[in-house]
């Protein structure tokens, strides 16, 4: 498989534990539960009974062989880190600096982008303003204005266009870079299961192995 198909299975596999330990920490799937009815010492002549009355899920499958699954997927994401470490370890293109780097660059063209969009604004408030004074008999008197507020963006608008500009060809550049050497890097491992069956579906054929 390539460096792509490697990632989707790694994040298969942790799908998959995250099912398992869901599964064994429901009680249900780990335990039985079951009613005795002592009708005889109640009422002379009633028969007593068992009965199970676990709530079962929709698909049940052996607690033990679910503990195996668990031990089987730490096992296969061992295999699956080191196949992918060494694929990378073989690489002229440090994939992974690249990556954190290029969502550096989108996140600071997310931040460019937001400042090319804030405009100069002037905004009259109409007696907005408060001040007081004294009349002729001494009081003090409020008297109201008009207030202007003016707001002007305090950076070149036109050096973040050019800087967005470059930044987003930059990281165009390197998306396409990152992402030939997904598909062009091969992972020598092997995925055990099928990449696109559910998580039931894989316990289900698991369960089924001796």
């Amino acid at each position: 498989m390539n460096l792509k198909e490697a990632f989707q299975a790694q994040n298969k596999l942790d799908d998959l534990f995250v099912y398992a330990d869901s599964y064994l920490g429901n009680l249900n799937n780990v335990t039985v539960t079951k009613e005795k009815h002592f009708r005889s010492k109640a009422a002379k002549g009633q028969q007593d009974e068992e009965l199970d009355v676990t709530d079962y899920d929709e698909k049940k499958f052996p607690a033990e062989k679910v503990i195996d699954f668990l031990f089987m997927l730490i096992d296969e994401r061992k295999k699956l880190s080191s196949a992918i470490n060494a694929a990378k370890a073989a690489m002229d293109f440090p994939i992974d600096a690249a990556v954190d780097l290029n969502k550096k660059r989108h996140f600071a063209a997310g931040i460019l982008r937001g400042l090319r969009q804030i405009q100069s604004t002037k905004v009259v408030r109409k007696n907005g303003g408060v001040g007081f004074v004294f009349n002729n008999e001494g009081n003090q008197t409020e008297y109201r204005y008009d207030l202007e507020l003016i707001r002007t963006i305090d950076f070149d608008r036109n050096r973040v266009r050019s800087s967005l500009q470059k930044l987003q060809k930059e990281a165009d550049e390197i998306s396409t870079k990152i992402d030939a050497a997904l598909i062009g890097t091969q992972v020598d491992y092997e995925y055990p299961f099928d990449l696109h069956a559910s998580e039931v579906e894989v316990l289900e054929e698991y369960s089924m192995q001796k």
